[in-house]
């Protein structure tokens, strides 16, 4: 279609300046403020075009349909975004894309997507979940994206800009909130120009609550004490050269919902107690030891429990920080421009959890991660008048990462009440037997209470990783027109990324850098406030583990384009990505896990501009997985199981993205995404004792469904704007409505029955009065109708089988007043 370019984009970030219903892509206006449809700015080839030009799956949305859509953060991003669900653990984002999760983002796994704020990656899955706040736009690009992005954009990217200063007029905003759980939330911006040339932004916000899970034991978690700002400048001293410098901070406190889990889910056991994902009894008591079986499961529907239940008496303080300073210049010489964009990064997440899940004083647990980055990015584009057009650039960072994991005992066990050993029966009640075909006794994995609760600490644990990451990547895309209709597209990306890791635990690192603090063992008279300060890490122990590995790729584009009509786009290509190899605390490493999408579609807007209408057919292969395999051994017969590369899934799909406005007043819209997805070559142990009644826990998966998967999400979205008159402004009501498959969640277990979150609706009510002038509103809305609890990710590890799991953000209600200046 190759749109012209010609007109400003300008957003408002009040929500008031664009009536586009909210859920239509992000407009650009003409100087005057009329919409033009037709003209829908985004970068993601990394330069200003049209969306309906960008020859790959993507959906963009500026901040007033952000607003209308409830969206404050990534989490409701599914909401909109055809073929993505959203998932978390502790302050991870879980993004899952067309078959591929997010499972493993602890220590050194990377997301599977690829985060940037304005142009900056982020490297942690943690700092994907940061507040968006006076936000110009935000784009999800679904598939691979190695060639322009590099590095874990396995299965997409996510963009999200800020809004810039502005050079014309001075302007401000606020928005305060009320909402349930006596959430409060204050967010403004000014706007000053300084001169001509010279303009500075100032954006912040600051939100309080309550928390979302009630704690029958403690406070309640999921509180916020969330606070943040953003300083932007902006220098024009010519129409061709620009320099924009931010600083911005964002800060933490409240009291964060687990680690792997804030609540656990009831399991599966045999007629004999003995754990298995196919067993015929349910087990809902907490097994954990030390517990005394005290705490609800989540979904035992025993009075007391329930998803946003729980009763843990260890609640500390989140600590989170992230501050990230940025210069970007820009320079126009007509045939060509260039961008430069440097930055640094200096992150801290640190938090506590309960690790028995009960209101005994018993297992508790820390988790740190720190980081330091610097980036430094070269763009170079042309904009030749012939038929030969060029992306290209260079990129250079370095991150100083540290994580460690810790847990330890505050009471002693009981020792006078093991654990029993009983006989193992099979759901239909007869004896299991072991590989020398005598009955089987293990272990039945029930709670034991502790001696007492006076302060003993015990059973101590903790491993930790200082590791440096160096990357360097450098890349091209070029365009060549074959005709006015028909272009081919061919970009290619080196990238290669240096790790090296000095880590341990104070469990199998001899003379590592984890040690128990002096004194602190027994009834310790230290007070000791945090779990972390239970351990001394020390990076340069003699018996640290040490790890270094070189990670080379190529990663590469073509495609090819046909314009049917001036605003009708047919496309298709291939594409490839990956997933950085992994460098691990006992010195051990992984490969690179490898992503390749074939995809056709088309883009068109239709019936003079009123219908948006695009569709996109998808086959991905996801390889070199990290897999567990087993082989026989032909001397004893024995499968011998381990864990390497070469798994692999494969997904296929469609996706479907129309936006329909017979009239400036009425908006309809559907997102809709359908997949096949199965694991091909794939393998994975089952966590609990017995797999279907049986002692061979190793599971071939190959014809499954992974995890974050559903069939079908279908999105629907509906507005219509009254006009009340001239003296009355306008009232417009809002519908969402959300619809998903059901999809497994256990990231150790793909096929486990306990795991599964059934199909779900969502359904979302707002309704918005704007004054005459656009200049100030109101809203109420309510989201989450039904008040449907959704499964996060969910996890079994402990040696207890208890099987942890967060959910979603419940129901939710409010009261919004816009004011824009």
């Amino acid at each position: 279609m190759a749109i012209s370019i010609t007109k400003k984009l300008m957003l408002g970030a009040s929500g008031s300046a664009l009536a586009i219903g909210g859920f239509a892509p992000a407009y650009a206006q003409d100087e005057a403020g009329a919409e033009d449809s037709n003209v829908i700015i985004v970068t993601a080839n990394k330069k200003e075009e049209s969306i309906q030009d960008v020859s790959l799956s993507i959906q963009a949305f500026d901040a007033a349909a952000l607003d209308k859509a409830g969206i404050t953060d990534a989490s409701r991003l599914e909401l909109l975004v055809s073929g993505v669900n959203y998932a978390f653990s502790g302050n991870d984002a879980k993004f899952n894309v067309r078959g591929a999760n997010s499972n493993n983002t602890f220590a050194d796994n990377g997301s599977i997507v690829g985060a940037y704020v304005d142009g900056v990656y982020k490297a942690r899955a943690s700092q994907q979940t940061r507040a968006f706040f006076d936000v110009e736009r935000v784009e999800f690009l679904k598939g691979p994206q190695g060639t322009l992005y590099g590095r874990n954009t396995f299965a997409g990217a996510l963009n999200l800009h800020t809004t810039k200063p502005d050079l014309t007029d001075f302007s401000a905003g606020i928005e305060v909130g009320y909402e349930r759980f006596d959430s409060v939330k204050a967010e403004g911006f000014i706007n000053v120009p300084l001169g001509d040339t010279f303009a500075v932004r100032y954006a912040g916000y600051i939100q309080k609550s309550d928390g979302f899970i009630n704690n029958l034991a403690g406070p309640d978690i999921g509180q916020q004490d969330d606070k943040g700002f953003r300083i932007s400048a902006l220098w024009e001293p010519t129409d061709n050269f620009n320099l924009i410098a931010r600083l911005q901070h964002t800060a933490e406190d409240g009291r964060e919902a687990g680690l792997f889990g804030y609540t656990f889910l009831c399991r599966n056991v045999t007629p004999s107690g003995h754990t298995d994902a196919f067993g015929s009894e349910r087990d809902c008591i907490n097994p954990n030891r030390g517990s005394a079986g005290l705490g609800p499961a989540a979904n035992s529907g025993a009075p007391g429990s329930g998803p946003h239940t729980i009763a843990q008496d260890y609640v500390p303080d989140v600590n989170l920080e992230e501050t990230v300073v940025s210069l970007e210049a820009n320079l126009d010489l007509g045939a060509v421009s260039i961008k430069s964009i440097s930055s640094y990064t200096d992150f801290q997440n640190l938090f506590g959890f309960d690790f028995d899940f009960g209101p005994n004083p018993h297992a508790i647990g820390g988790f740190d991660e720190t980081l330091e980055s610097y980036s430094q990015e070269f763009q170079f584009n042309t904009n030749f008048d012939g038929p030969f057009n060029l992306t290209a650039g260079a990129y250079y960072s370095k991150e100083d990462t540290f994580y460690s994991f810790s847990i330890y005992n505050q009471t002693v066990r009981d020792p006078a009440f093991p654990r029993v050993v009983a006989p193992v029966l099979d759901n239909a009640g007869n004896p299991v037997l072991d590989g020398m075909g005598n009955p089987l006794s293990l272990p039945v994995l029930a709670a034991t209470p502790t001696v007492g609760l006076d302060r003993s600490l015990n059973g101590f644990f903790a491993d930790s990783a200082f590791l440096d990451i160096e990357t360097f990547g450098i890349y091209g895309q070029a365009e060549f027109e074959l005709t006015d209709q028909l272009r081919i597209i061919g970009g290619i990306r080196y990238s290669s990324e240096k790790k090296e890791l000095t880590g341990g635990g104070s469990n199998f690192t001899a003379n590592g850098p984890v040690t128990v603090v002096p004194g602190a063992a027994g009834s310790s008279p230290v007070i000791i406030p945090d779990s972390r300060d239970v351990f001394l890490i020390n990076e340069n122990a003699a018996g640290a583990n040490t790890a270094s590995r070189t990670f080379n790729n190529v990663d590469y584009k073509v495609g090819i384009e046909f314009d049917v009509a001036d605003d009708v786009l047919l496309y298709a290509n291939t594409a490839t990505g990956f997933l950085s190899g992994v460098v691990n605390n006992n010195g051990s490493t992984t490969d690179q896990q490898d992503s390749q999408v074939y995809e056709i579609g088309l883009k068109s807007i239709l019936f003079d501009g009123d219908l948006t209408f695009n569709l996109a057919g998808h086959y991905t292969e996801y390889s070199n997985l990290l897999s567990q395999f087993q082989v026989i051994d032909p001397n004893t017969g024995i499968g011998v199981t381990f864990s390497e590369n070469g798994g692999s899934i494969e997904a296929y799909g469609v996706e479907l993205e129309a936006v329909y406005r017979p009239t400036q007043e009425l908006t309809l819209a559907m997102n809709a995404a359908w997949q096949d997805v199965q694991f091909g070559t794939f393998g994975q142990t089952s966590p609990y004792q017995l797999n279907n009644g049986t002692t061979t826990t190793f599971v071939d998966l190959s014809g499954e469904t992974p995890t974050f998967s559903p069939d079908l999400t279908v999105s629907l979205t509906g507005s219509y704007e009254f006009d009340l008159g001239e003296d009355f402004g306008f009232l417009t009501p809002y519908v969402q409505f959300y619809y998903s498959d059901g999809f497994g969640t256990s990231n150790l277990f793909a096929i486990d029955p306990a795991a599964f979150q059934s199909s779900y609706t969502k359904t979302d009510i707002r309704l918005v009065w704007d004054s005459p002038d656009r200049n100030y509103s109101i809203e109420a809305f309510i989201e989450n109708i039904e008040d449907e609890a959704v499964l996060s990710r969910s996890n079994n590890n402990g040696g207890d089988d208890l099987l942890q799991s967060s959910y979603l953000y419940p129901q939710n209600y409010g009261l919004r007043l816009k004011a824009r200046f």
